[in-house]
């Protein structure tokens, strides 16, 4: 889990795998814009939703279609 700096704004890159709808097991890349500047309120904020991103995966409650993170404010969630 990284926190980049995209334009001003931060950004969480991460790699997670996902089952393909055949069956195979692939890993994604993603990229979820936080909308918070990079500031130090901007970077504290971003890795407390790093933090529970990561819970997520840990516990295998990790929604790869980001749903969840959507519901909760992130903007922008693009796997590749």
């Amino acid at each position: 889990m990284q926190i980049k700096n995209s334009n001003g704004s931060l950004q969480l890159v991460f790699s997670h795998p996902i089952i393909t709808p055949t069956g195979e097991l692939k890993t994604k890349r993603f990229y979820l814009s936080t909308r918070h500047d990079d500031t130090p309120f901007g970077r504290h904020q971003a890795s407390a939703l790093a933090t529970k991103i990561q819970r997520d995966i840990d516990y295998g409650e990790f929604d790869a279609s980001l749903v969840k993170l959507h519901n909760q404010g992130v903007q922008d969630a693009h796997p590749t």
